[in-house]
């Protein structure tokens, strides 16, 4: 408790909370004892922080994001043993009402903290820079950017960075009856390759390229009619990618005839919008920062390392951004459905080549999604970073988001009231246009 000395008092405790930025476990530990006691809640955005990245580092092989990687070594950062802060959990608890328990316990306080409003210390946002930089370092160099849009505290660590999650770059197309497992191979054609210069994968003017479909020549038949897909068109031709393919990387950049673009994916909100990738006719090639704000995912564009929000478009920090710029990137249509649907519909759509040059067991996200799992499948689990208001819809609820004029203006409509409308479509009129 605090003694007769205010301003002693808060000098101790900015020491303590200095010491958990050394790189030494113990002064670590010690430093969580001495704050426990303490008992002041100015620290908790402080442990907050701390105890998300104590439990990826520490139990790798079961929060370590894509999951995929998870058998390997993790991030040489995190396998440091000064990526440590014993007793943070405790230090929790001592100091705020909740005491979870759980084995996602650290999601479950990154959820309580979201809905409160808690004052840290003076000096938060540099402590924060600081510790990205010095124990999240690749995410560290693209967080301190200037000029920035948002509060340092509302940025939450998603688990992964651009060292590891890498996007998907001009990936090859190939005819979907071709990858199809219910389609025999001797019903198709010329063996899945698009015809050359029709808008599959190749260079940037969109000519085509020769594919590569393994030893045989020959694509692997790998979707089902069942597996949910991204659909969208470009010059008149259809294409797909699975979810499950893009899930370990969230991000895909390809030119298709001639346009650029790049289909972003946040697995949290399962949330996929195409853009396309040019501003001011320049190509931006997009990645995943492993930040996120309001629980959706922040993007960062290679060429300048200027932050983007994936729901909007828009930049938000860095060397793009201008508070007075209403620059955002082009929308592009993308439907989710199954692959049986979508096909019925676009019988001559190309689809993702599995062979994407990375050896990852995509398969895994056909159906074990781990801690997305535990978010998606538990109504109570708020998003990390979500402040949940009163709302007409439940917090959960699938919905179709439509931009007018404005980018931050998001317009609604119900995935279940589509689904139940009789003539399976939703009109509106957004910014005097008529929607649908």
């Amino acid at each position: 408790m605090p003694g007769n000395n205010p301003n002693a008092d808060d000098e101790r405790i900015d020491a303590l909370v200095d010491r958990l930025l050394r790189r030494d476990a113990d002064a670590h530990e010690n430093a969580l004892r001495e704050l426990a006691t303490a008992g002041d809640e100015r620290i908790v955005p402080h442990l907050v922080e701390l105890l998300v990245i104590d439990s990826i580092a520490n139990d790798w092989e079961r929060f370590g994001f894509p999951e995929v990687l998870r058998e390997r070594a993790p991030p040489r950062y995190l396998d440091l043993p000064e990526t440590s802060w014993p007793g943070v959990g405790d230090a929790l608890r001592a100091v705020a009402e909740p005491s979870f328990d759980s084995e996602y316990a650290w999601v479950e306080w990154e959820s309580w903290y979201s809905q409160q409003e808690i004052e840290p210390l003076d000096g938060f946002d540099e402590w924060k820079l600081r510790l990205y930089r010095s124990f999240l370092p690749p995410v560290g160099r693209l967080l301190d950017a200037e000029p920035r849009s948002f509060d340092l505290q509302e940025v939450r660590w998603g688990n992964c960075d651009p060292s590891f999650l890498a996007a998907l770059n001009e990936p090859e197309f190939v005819r979907g009856d071709a990858v199809t497992v219910d389609v025999a191979a001797n019903d198709v054609d010329g063996a899945g390759e698009a015809d050359a210069g029709e808008g599959e994968s190749g260079g940037e003017d969109g000519s085509g390229g020769e594919g590569t479909h393994g030893s045989d020549g020959n694509p692997e038949r790998y979707l089902k009619e069942t597996d949910r897909v991204f659909g969208f068109e470009i010059g008149g031709r259809a294409y797909v990618v699975p979810r499950w393919v893009i899930f370990p990387h969230e991000m895909l950049n390809v030119t298709l005839d001639g346009t650029p673009l790049s289909l972003t994916y946040c697995t949290l909100c399962n949330a996929p919008i195409l853009y396309d990738s040019r501003v001011d006719g320049d190509r931006l090639t997009l990645g995943s920062t492993g930040m996120l704000i309001s629980g959706n995912k922040v993007m960062f564009d290679e060429e300048t390392d200027t932050l983007w929000s994936q729901h909007r478009g828009v930049p938000i920090a860095g060397p793009r951004y201008d508070p007075d710029d209403d620059l955002a990137l082009d929308v592009v249509p993308v439907t989710q459905s199954s692959w049986g649907e979508w096909r019925e519909e676009h019988p001559d759509s190309l689809a993702l080549d599995l062979d994407t040059g990375f050896d990852y067991d995509y398969r895994f996200y056909d159906g074990d999604l781990g801690i997305f799992r535990h978010y998606w499948e538990n109504d109570d689990v708020v998003q990390p970073g979500v402040r949940s208001e009163e709302s007409d819809l439940p917090e959960k609820a699938e919905v179709y988001g439509v931009t007018g004029d404005d980018p931050d203006a998001v317009t609604v409509f119900p995935a279940e009231a589509l689904a139940e409308a009789a003539s399976g479509a939703l009109v509106d009129e957004l910014d005097v246009r008529r929607v649908g």
